[in-house]
């Protein structure tokens, strides 16, 4: 079935939250879902950031319905303060777009709770989010998660002996590419939840591809070859947005451009050996301890 952001269909009375949304292409989701009439909600951690944000929306879609609630993903009281934020405004959660991230940081960074910054901002953030916005999401009839990941996920170990890279020398594509492959397995593990659960909630992982953003164009592979095969923030936004409105897609699908970095999204058959049932259970089991926070 084809599909396209323009053909995309009306999202009329749907409530959705879209993390990292004030610049490249959280805001880029976030202006077509508030396009096609969705309510949407900023989770950003600069509110100034996000106003201006909200600002430039309306100049494209004047009558956008958008919301501003701060969101800070490394800080566990600031998840917590949003989710009860959001459950005061709101009763129902269609879309929860998991988007926001840290990018092959140049240095090795840990949260004040001494998490390493991609894992802590890529994953755990998004599961204790996720944990605690899923009583909502499964009332939501037909409600979505989708989850940003990347093709490096391929590349991505999760060290359960090492995961804040005590140990290990630092380096930083990997360490993002440990945080994508946390993405994609917790997207498939929350899948078996929903399921479990007796849910019509999908969970879908989404790769954009390699896009036009700031973050990618001045960090790692994006500061070698971005600047030439980058495809622009629009298409790189496909992929999401596919996973969050298309009438046809199914619960644990994974969408991505069809040549990987660049291309229409396509539905991807994942063969790596590294996606098991038996580590993206561990994850789980061990996000679940780090956070503090049980999904249920």
């Amino acid at each position: 079935m084809i599909w396209s952001i323009d053909t995309m269909p009306e999202q009329t009375g749907k409530i959705a939250i879209v993390t990292g949304s004030n610049i490249g292409l959280g805001f880029k989701i976030a202006l077509e879902l508030a396009r096609k009439n969705a309510t949407v909600i900023l989770a950003c951690r600069n509110m100034e950031k996000v106003q201006r944000a909200i600002e430039q929306m309306k100049q494209d879609v004047p009558n956008a319905k958008l919301d501003a609630i701060q969101l800070d993903l490394i800080d566990p009281d600031s998840i917590k303060t949003f989710v009860e934020q959001f459950k005061r405004r709101y009763q129902k959660l269609d879309i929860l777009i998991n988007n926001a991230g840290a990018v092959n940081l140049e240095t090795l960074q840990h949260t004040p709770n001494g998490q390493e910054m991609h894992m802590a901002t890529n994953h755990l953030g998004h599961f204790m989010l996720t944990a605690l916005l899923a009583d909502m999401l499964m009332r939501t009839d037909n409600a979505r998660v989708v989850t940003i990941t990347s093709a490096m996920y391929r590349y991505g170990v999760i060290d359960f002996d090492d995961f804040k890279w005590e140990k290990r020398p630092y380096h930083r594509m990997k360490a993002y590419s440990d945080s994508k492959l946390a993405n994609l397995l917790f997207s498939y593990q929350l899948q078996k939840y929903f399921e479990r659960k007796g849910a019509n909630t999908l969970s879908l992982a989404a790769h954009p591809g390699l896009t036009a953003t700031d973050r990618q164009q001045n960090s790692g592979v994006g500061g070698f070859v971005g600047k030439w095969i980058a495809s622009p923030i629009e298409k790189g936004a496909r992929s999401p947005l596919l996973c969050a409105t298309a009438p046809f897609v199914k619960g644990g699908s994974f969408y991505a451009p069809r040549f990987q970095a660049r291309g229409k999204p396509a539905l991807q058959t994942v063969k790596d050996s590294i996606i098991t049932d038996e580590l993206a259970q561990k994850l789980w089991d061990y996000s679940e301890e780090v956070t503090g926070v049980r999904f249920g």
